[in-house]
């Protein structure tokens, strides 16, 4: 053998490299895979003998994270989509009872508040600082970092304020407020410096796919356990879990409208009758309403990206939609006449069951005794951690939410009452942001699989927006922390250092 024929039998070939890159890939997921199993068995028992092993675990946990800090955005991500963040009310499924989003003082006898998922996001974030000091990762602020830090600074500006006013500032309140906006953030971050391949993000779109599969069919066992109640549940899945249903919808959607055919398109076109039937029994009217304002959004997508396809996508989406209409109206009990709900209500408020009008009806009245307080403070708001007026008094509600002073149910409003036109801009400014370049991305992309890439933070948005506004959608942690990673996840393919290959490419294409 010839000394040059030696060297490349002992020196490793760019095969060798490419095969222990995909193994140390493999070894991370599969490490992130225990640990999440470890710390759900850990965070199910709630014996204080097990302290110890969530120790262990803890620290097992701590130290891979550190090693490989995405590991943190992956569990995050995964948490927030299968971890019910409040109970289901007549239900106890096994994702409830994994304290994930609890305090550890509420089921251990650790005196901290701080849940699992708050202690994560921190040790994933200095892990990120040790990664970026040691030379390892660059902090990247992404297409989309000066408005998500707008967004954090505003609540920061609303703190200073809630603590000058001083009249019914509360500190707990404050903390709640604070913690999902936060979150969103920090997942943003970590994100967009943590996720630079599209494997990763292909890791993610996966997770996303299949933890929304495992939710749908929750919902739908979580149903059937129901019809043995003797009272009929308000919803049999997380108030958050339609925004995730919708989101995997439209993708699915958008994926047959482009022609995407990959293993993650029909995997996730497998999924949509669970999915559906999830999100019509699960009975959420604003469910409906955010998937019907993304689908408004599609379609004009489609019709500027192409036009001719995209008119006949929307007559064919309007033609399908009518029928529904015409065969339902009048429809008033049964699953699949839960979607007519909401358009009923729009259009005839005295329409909607009794159920239905006591929620509108407070919430009615919550949006005028807001406008009171925003007439009452219009440069500043009441701040963070404030009280809002209660100017009119709302009917008695079977369940109360311990903070309803603070934290509205129309949070698109909530964030101009907390910061005055500060906090206001701050959230449209973002929101703008992501609509306003996803948008362009998607019109100057000629490649299916990566216009689904562009769509995805449009589409998340837009559900995310319609939901915020008759739900606390900006104060629950799942949501949020879903909204910080996907937009950090899809900053790097904003960039204008996107490598000129085609970006379909089939090698490197996560869809």
């Amino acid at each position: 053998m010839s000394v040059l024929g030696a060297q490349a039998a002992v020196w490793p070939t760019g095969d060798d490299y490419a095969a222990r890159a995909r193994q140390q890939r493999l070894a991370a997921i599969a490490a992130a895979v225990a640990i999440g199993v470890a710390c759900a068995v850990v965070l199910l028992a709630t014996d204080e003998k097990t302290l110890l092993l969530a120790a262990l675990g803890s620290a097992l946990a701590g130290l891979v994270i550190l090693m490989r800090p995405v590991i943190g955005v992956y569990i995050l991500f995964a948490g927030a989509v299968l971890f019910e963040q409040a109970g289901i009310t007549g239900l106890s499924p096994i994702t409830e009872q994994v304290h994930f989003f609890k305090g550890l003082d509420t089921f251990t006898a650790v005196p901290l508040h701080a849940s699992p998922a708050d202690l994560l996001l921190v040790l994933s974030a200095v892990s990120l600082v040790a990664a970026h000091l040691t030379g390892r990762v660059a902090l990247r602020m992404g297409v989309f970092g000066w408005a998500v830090a707008g967004y954090g600074a505003a609540f920061i500006v609303g703190i200073a304020i809630g603590i000058a006013r001083g009249a019914g500032w509360s500190a707990d309140a404050a903390v709640t407020e604070l913690r999902s906006p936060l979150q969103m953030c920090v997942m943003y971050f970590l994100a967009a410096s943590l996720i630079r391949e599209r494997k990763q993000l292909a890791v993610l779109l996966w997770m996303f796919a299949l933890l929304v599969g495992v939710k749908a069919l929750q919902g739908i066992l979580n149903y059937q356990a129901s019809l043995d109640l003797s009272y009929a549940l308000e919803a049999v899945t997380g108030h958050e879990d339609v925004v995730f249903f919708d989101l995997a919808i439209v993708l699915s959607l958008v994926m047959l409208a482009l022609g995407v055919r990959t293993r993650f398109a029909y995997t996730l076109l497998a999924l949509q009758p669970l999915i559906l039937g999830a999100e019509i029994l699960t009975q959420r009217r604003v469910g409906f309403a955010a998937l019907g304002t993304a689908l408004l959004v599609l379609a004009v997508l489609f019709i500027v990206g192409n036009p001719r396809r995209g008119l006949l996508l929307a007559a064919v989406g309007s033609l399908a939609i009518g029928a529904y209409v015409m065969v339902f109206w009048e429809q008033e009990d049964g699953p699949l006449a839960q979607p007519i709900r909401t358009l009923r209500a729009a259009l005839d408020p005295t329409s909607v069951s009794a159920r239905d009008l006591s929620s509108d009806n407070w919430r009615l009245i919550e949006n005028r005794n807001i406008k009171f307080t925003i007439d009452a403070f219009p440069l500043t708001g009441v701040g963070v951690g404030g009280r809002y007026i209660q100017h009119e008094q709302p009917p008695s509600m079977t369940y109360v939410f311990e903070y309803w002073r603070y934290i509205t149910h129309n949070a698109l409003l909530w964030l101009w009452l907390k910061a005055g036109p500060l906090g206001g801009f701050a959230l449209w400014f973002l929101v703008a942001r992501v609509l306003l370049v996803g948008s362009a991305m998607y019109v100057r992309i000629r490649d299916g699989r990566q216009r689904v890439l562009t769509v995805l933070p449009v589409a998340l948005m837009t559900i995310q927006v319609a939901f915020s506004s008759v739900d606390m959608g900006l104060t629950h942690a799942r949501p949020m922390i879903v909204l910080g990673t996907v937009l950090g996840a899809s900053a790097f393919l904003f960039a204008r250092t996107v490598p000129a290959e085609p970006l379909g490419a089939a090698r490197v294409s996560p869809v």
